[in-house]
Parts: C-alpha cells; structure tokens; sequence
C-alpha cells in the first residue's frame, strides 16, 4: 500500500487533518501486525474481526480497527 497516496486521500476526499490520516494509516498496520500477514491487501475483514487478537482488544480499540479497515476498503474502491 502506498502510504502517502492513502494519507492524502484521507486528507482530501474524506477531510481529515493530517495527522488523523496518519492515525488511520498507524491502525492499517497495527491489524497488519494483529493478522500476522506482510500487507493489508491480505487480510480478509471478516476473519480479522473474529480472531483472538481482534477480539482481545479494547472496545475503543476495536471500534478504530474497524473504521481504518472501511477507509481503506473504501479508498481500494475509490482507486
């Protein structure tokens, strides 16, 4: 993923300020390194959010996890 090109999308298309788009991209990584895979491209959402890792979260924590995966979903359907 390339993270400068999400990091403006972020700020441009979806106005956040730049380092609530940073936020966003820090939480792609943090399920990167929840998931145990190289890239986002390969993780699949609907086994992250019912695995150990996800579920040992916070609710907070989750509910952010959740959010950077739709930008990003969102933002791989905008591209």
């Amino acid at each position: 993923m390339e993270s400068e090109a999400f990091i403006s999308w972020l700020v441009i298309n979806k106005k956040l300020s730049k380092r609530s788009a940073k936020d966003v991209y820090c939480r792609l990584k943090r399920i990167i390194k929840l998931s145990n895979v190289s890239n986002i491209e390969s993780v699949k959402f609907d086994d992250f959010i019912k695995s150990n890792n996800f579920l040992q979260q916070t609710m907070f924590v989750k509910s952010q996890l959740k959010r950077a995966f739709y930008l990003y979903l969102e933002y791989g359907d905008k591209k």
